[in-house]
Parts: C-alpha cells; structure tokens; sequence
C-alpha cells in the first residue's frame, strides 16, 4: 500500500498544473490472482491527485477466466490511495484472465494493433485507460468551451455507475471501481426532460463561502405532500499541493452541504464569523447517510439502488473528488416529515477549509489561498411523469439567478450553468 504520495505522482500532479492538462492513468496490473492472493494496490503515479485514475473490468468471460462480466479484471490493482483517497476514480474494458488446467495463464482480450498494424488482442489497464482518455476528448470535441480538465474530470464521474451484475460486496465498490464507469458522450452531454443538470464552476479562496439560499428545487417534484426525487452530486476541485508536507500532501478542502430549511432569518454581520447577513432556520444537509432508512434501501432493490447509490463516509476531509447520489424516497418516515414537507426551502452551501502550514505560508506571502472546483448537481424524477429541466429553469428565472447553456457542436439544449455571487 502506498503510504506518501510518490514522486511520480507528484510530478504528473505538477505537469497537470503548469501546462493546463487532464492525464489519464492507468491503476496498474498484479499477477497476484495467479497465485491465489489479494488484489495489489494501485502502482507509483495513480496516486496522482489531479489524474483521472483508471481501472479494468471484465468484457467477456471465457472458459478459464477468473471475473464475470463488467465485474473487476483479476489483475486490476485497488485503492484506496494515500490518506484513503479513492483511485481508481472510473474504470472500463481492459480484459479478462484465469489458469487453465495445467495451471497456465489464459487471456481474454480486448481488440487492438500490433506494432505490424495487424488486428490483436491483450489485457490490462492499458487498454481501458485509452478508452476514458478517448471519452475526454470526444467530450472537449463536442463542448464549445475552453479546454477545462476540471470540468471535463468531473462530467466524467458524475456521469459513472456502476455495471450490471457486479458481484462484490458494497463495501469494496470504491476501493476497486472507483466511481463506475462513465457513460458515453451524448449521455453525458444531453439531458432528459425528467432531469436537470447544474454545472457551479467557479474559484474558492478562503474567508469565502458559496451559500445559495433559493436552490431551485422543482416544486413539480412535491407528491402527496413531500418532495421526491433523486440527487446526484459530484464536486471536483483542484487542491492547493505541498509535497514538502508528506502525507498532508493535499493541503485543503471543500465542503459540500445540500439540504432544506424552515425559514430565512436575520443574523448579527458584527459578530465573529458571522458572513452573511441572512441565515437559516431548522436547516438540514441531506447528504448524511443516517438519515436515509436502511430498511427501505435494503428493499429498493431497483437500478437506482444498484448503479448509482453513493453516501461515502469520508475517512478524512482531503478528498479531491466527493460524490453523493441519494434517492429522497429511501429518507426514513421521521426524516421525510422533517426535512421534506411542500412547504420547506432548499439550499446549497460550498466552504473552503485550508491547512494551517497553508494559511501559515499565505500570511508569510500575504497571499490568499484559493482553489478552483467545479460542481455537479443532476435532479431527476425517477418516474419519468415530471418535466424537471423545464422546471429547474423556471425557478432559476424566478429567483434571478444568472445562468446559460453549455455550449455544444450543436443547437440542441442541455445542461445549465449556473453563476453565484459568493459571500464574503
């Protein structure tokens, strides 16, 4: 297991930021499955904390293969990584392995060339890694944007699940597939109408919050007397780095808060840490796992529950890449009747959290430490009978936020942007 983060890590995590790349890494290949041994943990340079992280799962299965399909190559290595960070970060098809017989190695796997141009076949993280190397560029091919490794990092994971017929325990789904595997372009650029997808894309420096008091909940989503739906929430963010800090190596953090309230009320700007004028009464995050009914998630066993249901206790706040995906319906009977009545408001609340050798060095520098992030957030009706993109942006009109469609290839709407004065 890596303990501090290597120097090649660290190295691709610096050409990342002085060239303004996005590098897709392979997790690395063991040949421990032939030897009847756990899974090795992922290589020197997949810890890398702005690489998309990539692993390998299972196209087909032949006679002597170890792994059913879409589940883990045998030999793709797991996180997690330094400080419990989640590498790999996505997957996807790298080929299959098992012994035969005689107790020799036996390969299926995916096309590609030899060196003489001829068609062939091999296995590793090095064939599925190209597959989300290629994914990003058709994605940056398709966006009329500037090239945004930030955004392109994080559309891909927002838009992973989980495959089909994966069999290994919940436990272990982020250690060895990260987040899932991403879907493909036009699933991830074009919403449906019963979805609506919110892009914040935006710098975070400290003594700032983001806190969005009129989140635009769709009032369309309110069924016998409570808000439904599903939320998925993905936020990337580039940390401030310090290799001369060791395993402290990621030396800040965002926090993510998203959940309703009763009412607004007025709040005392002169007393300490006191920002914002306006604040929150009976507010509630809603990305906190004891709030859901472990009852009903045991039974809705739909494809919600087994794709893209994520509550992740964080074993630490330094996590570069944070997801949550939550279905209201699962929120226990007592929760539900608290926090998700007709008459509740909605919030989102984004908070930036820096290391005290990182606000030692700023006030030495008389500088402000800041990082960049993009966020995520798909609202969706799982019943299909709610036009929720159209009322998202109903309520962003209603409550005068600024926003705009991402600019594609095409003329066809899609998701939303949004733009909020932060508080400071």
């Amino acid at each position: 297991m890596i303990i501090n983060f290597s120097d090649l890590a660290i190295a691709l995590d610096n050409l990342q930021t002085k060239y303004n790349i996005l590098i897709c890494k392979s997790a690395g290949n063991c040949e421990n499955f032939m030897y009847n041994q756990p899974k090795g943990r992922i290589l020197e340079g997949a810890d890398s904390i702005k690489s998309l992280v990539v692993g390998s799962i299972a196209q087909a299965k032949g006679p002597c293969d170890f792994s059913e399909i879409n589940n883990p190559s045998p030999f793709s290595r797991i996180g997690p990584g330094p400080e419990y960070i989640i590498k790999p970060e996505v997957v996807h098809y790298g080929g299959n392995a098992g012994l035969d017989r005689n107790g020799q190695l036996v390969t299926t796997g995916i096309k590609s060339f030899s060196k003489d141009g001829s068609l062939s076949t091999s296995v590793g993280t090095s064939f599925s890694t190209p597959r989300i190397a290629s994914l990003a560029t058709g994605l940056q091919q398709n966006l009329e944007e500037a090239f945004d490794p930030l955004l392109l990092k994080c559309l891909i994971i927002h838009s992973s699940t989980y495959p089909d017929n994966l069999q290994i325990p919940l436990s272990e789904r982020t250690n060895q597939l990260g987040f899932g595997m991403p879907k493909n372009i036009s699933q991830i650029i074009y919403n449906s109408p019963y979805e609506a997808t919110l892009i914040l894309r935006d710098t975070l420096s400290k003594g700032e919050k983001i806190d969005i008091m009129d989140f635009p909940m769709p009032k369309d989503l309110i069924k016998d007397g409570y808000y439904k739906g599903q939320i998925i929430a993905t936020l990337v963010y580039d940390p401030i780095l310090d290799p001369s800090q060791g395993i402290e190596y990621c030396q800040s953090n965002i926090d993510i808060k998203f959940g309703s309230y009763d009412n607004k009320k007025e709040r005392d700007v002169n007393k300490r840490n006191i920002l914002n004028p306006v604040g929150r009464n009976g507010a509630k995050n809603l990305f906190l796992e004891e709030l859901y009914s472990k009852r009903l998630m045991k039974d809705n066993v739909n494809e919600f529950a087994l794709k893209e249901r994520l509550l992740i206790q964080y074993a630490d706040k330094y996590y570069p890449v944070k997801k949550y995906a939550v279905d209201l319906a699962e929120l226990s009977e007592a929760n539900k009747q608290n926090f998700t009545t007709s008459d509740k408001q909605w919030y989102l609340y984004l908070c930036g959290l820096f290391r005290e050798h990182t606000e030692q060095k700023a006030r030495i520098e008389r500088t402000t430490p800041s990082q960049d992030f993009c966020l995520i957030i798909t609202i969706r009706d799982p019943e299909h009978s709610v036009n929720v993109y159209d009322d998202v942006t109903h309520e962003l009109d209603n409550f005068n936020f600024w926003h705009n469609n991402i600019r594609i290839s095409t003329d066809i709407s899609t998701d939303i942007s949004i733009s909020i004065n932060r508080n400071k």
